[in-house]
C-alpha cells in the first residue's frame, strides 16, 4: 500500500490537538474553571503508584481549579512540581531524591484551604537520569554568550566546568572566550572574565583551590619557549572573581591542579607534554616553573592533571591514554607516571588497563563509591570521552566502563545528539568535555561543546 504523504502531517496535527485537551479541551466535562469553594472538592485517585525521578504523576477528582499557583502536592514531606491542572486532573513531576510516602494535595483559596491525603503510598524508586540544566540554540543550532536567567541564558563553547559547593555555583569555561558563573540557587548566569582580560590568548580551564576561595585559569598563550606571557592567572572570591591577577609566566598551559592538601600548584605545558610545579623564588618570592617530567614521549600535545582527593596520586590525561603519577610526600612532587588505562591507539572499548580504548578523554572528577568503603581507594574516576560522546568510569583497579551516552542510536548508527533520559538506553551527547560533581545532591554537571548546554546526570 502506498502512503499518502499528507497523512503523517494530518496525524501529527490530530495528536497535538488531542494532547492539548489536558489543558483546554471542554469535551467530556473537562471545563477549565476556578476552584469553587462552595462545592465539594473530590479526590478520587492518583497514578502511577510507583516511579522514579521525572515520573509524571496524575491526581484525579473534581473541582481542583486550573490555577496551579494555588495547588501544592507533596509526597511525604517532599513538595513536587505541579505542571498543569484542568479542574478534574492535576499533573505533576516527581523530583529527584523523593522518599516513598503518602500523596497529599493542598488547594489554597482566599476563602479557605482544601486538603486531602491519599491512604495509598507512592513508592519512589532510585534511578540515574540525564537531564538538561540550561542552554539553548536557535533553529540552526547556533548560540552565543548571553547572560541572564536560566530561561534566556546561552553558551557559545562550554568546555570545562568547576563546582563550588560553598555557594552552589558552577564556573563554566567557554573555551578561548570567557568564564561564566552559573548561580544554581538564583538560576542566573553571568560573565566573570573575558578572553581579553590579563592578556589572555585562549583560556582553557578553571580550577578551584583546595580551600575553594581562589579560581585558577590556565591559558594557551601561544608561546612555545618564552616566559613572556601569563600561563596561569587567578581570581579571588573575596573580589567576586572579577579581578584577574598573574600567577606564573611560562609557555602555554592547558590545566592547573592545586594539590588538595598542600595547595601547591602543578600544571602542564605544551612542549613535549611537560608536567611542572610552581616553585617560589627564595629571594623574590616570585613563582618559577620546575619541570618534573615529560609524558607520552616528546610529541607536542595537550594533557590535563587531576589529583585524587587524598593527594596520594594524580591522573594525567591525554586524549587516548590516562597515566597515573604518585605524589611523593617527602619531595612534595609528582613522580614519573605509568600508563594506567588506554593506549596510543584510539577507540571505544570497555576493558581493563591498556586493553581499554579511549578516543578523546577530557575533564574528569573523582567520586566516592560506597561499595569501596574501607578499601585503600574509595573513589571512581568519571571522565568525558568527548568524541566517543560518552561519560566513562575508571575504577581504582584500572577498569574502564561506559556510564552514560550513546543511547538510542540513529538508524545509521550515530550516537551523537541531544536526548535526555536513561543514561545508557536513551541519553545522547554532542562533544561532552567538562564534568564536575555535587556529592551532597548527587548531581553531575556536564559541559557540552557542540550542544552548547549544561547537562546533568542525577545519580541516586
Amino acid at each position: 500500500m502506498k502512503l499518502n504523504p499528507q497523512k503523517p502531517y494530518a496525524l501529527i496535527l490530530l495528536l497535538f490537538l488531542c494532547s492539548s485537551t489536558f489543558y483546554s479541551c471542554k469535551e467530556d466535562g473537562l471545563v477549565d474553571s476556578k476552584h469553587d469553594p462552595s462545592k465539594t472538592t473530590v479526590f478520587s485517585d492518583f497514578s502511577p503508584r510507583t516511579g522514579a525521578v521525572r515520573t509524571r504523576l496524575y491526581i484525579y477528582g473534581d473541582n481542583f481549579g486550573t490555577d496551579i499557583s494555588l495547588i501544592r502536592v507533596y509526597i511525604g514531606d517532599k513538595e513536587i512540581k505541579v505542571v498543569g491542572a484542568n479542574g478534574k486532573q492535576i499533573y505533576c513531576w516527581v523530583p529527584g531524591q523523593t522518599a516513598t510516602g503518602k500523596v497529599r494535595v493542598v488547594i489554597n483559596e482566599t476563602s479557605g484551604k482544601v486538603e486531602h491525603t491519599f491512604e495509598d503510598l507512592f513508592t519512589y524508586t532510585n534511578s540515574t537520569t540525564v537531564g538538561t540544566l540550561l542552554g539553548n540554540v536557535d533553529e540552526l543550532g547556533n548560540s552565543s554568550i548571553v547572560d541572564g536567567a536560566f530561561e534566556e541564558a546561552r553558551f557559545s563553547y562550554p568546555g570545562w566546568v568547576s563546582y563550588e559547593p560553598e555557594t552552589n555555583v558552577l564556573f563554566v569555561t567557554e573555551l578561548d572566550r570567557a568564564v561564566r558563573r552559573v548561580d544554581l540557587n538564583n538560576r542566573t548566569v553571568s560573565t566573570l572574565v573575558t578572553n581579553g582580560q590579563a592578556s589572555f590568548t585562549k583560556m582553557q580551564t578553571t580550577t578551584l583551590s583546595a580551600n575553594k576561595d581562589t579560581l585558577f585559569l590556565g591559558d594557551d598563550n601561544a608561546n612555545v619557549t618564552a616566559r613572556t606571557k601569563v600561563a596561569v592567572a587567578y581570581t579571588l572570591r573575596s573580589e567576586n572573581y572579577r579581578r584577574v591577577h598573574p600567577y606564573i609566566y611560562d609557555p602555554a598551559c592547558f590545566s592547573t591542579a592545586p594539590h588538595p592538601v598542600t595547595n601547591e600548584m602543578f600544571y602542564n605545558g605544551f612542549q613535549g607534554v611537560s608536567i611542572k610545579k610552581a616553585i617560589p623564588d627564595p629571594v623574590t618570592g616570585d613563582l618559577n616553573p620546575k619541570l618534573l617530567f615529560l609524558v607520552g614521549g616528546s610529541t607536542n600535545s595537550n594533557s590535563l592533571i587531576f589529583f585524587h582527593p587524598t593527594g596520594n596520586y594524580a591522573y594525567i590525561v591525554m586524549p587516548t591514554r590516562i597515566y597515573k603519577s604518585i605524589y611523593n610526600w617527602n619531595t612534595r612532587e609528582l613522580e614519573p607516571p605509568i600508563l594506567f588505562a588506554g593506549s596510543a591507539t584510539a577507540g571505544d572499548v570497555d576493558a581493563i588497563g591498556t586493553s581499554a580504548r579511549i578516543r578523546k578523554a577530557y575533564q574528569g572528577v573523582f567520586v566516592k563509591n560506597p561499595a569501596y568503603a574501607g578499601q585503600a581507594d574509595e573513589y571512581d574516576y568519571y571522565f568525558c570521552d568527548q568524541t566517543n560522546q560518552s561519560i566513562r568510569i575508571l575504577t581504582p583497579t584500572g577498569v574502564v566502563t561506559t556510564f552514560a551516552g550513546k543511547g538510542s542510536p540513529t538508524p545509521d548508527g550515530s550516537v551523537r545528539g541531544y536526548i535526555d533520559g536513561d543514561p545508557r538506553t536513551e541519553a545522547r551527547f554532542a562533544d561532552p568535555s567538562g564534568i564536575d560533581y555535587d556529592p551532597v545532591r548527587k548531581i553531575f554537571y556536564i559541559a557540552e561543546r557542540d550542544n552548547k548546554r549544561i547537562r546533568t546526570i542525577t545519580a541516586e
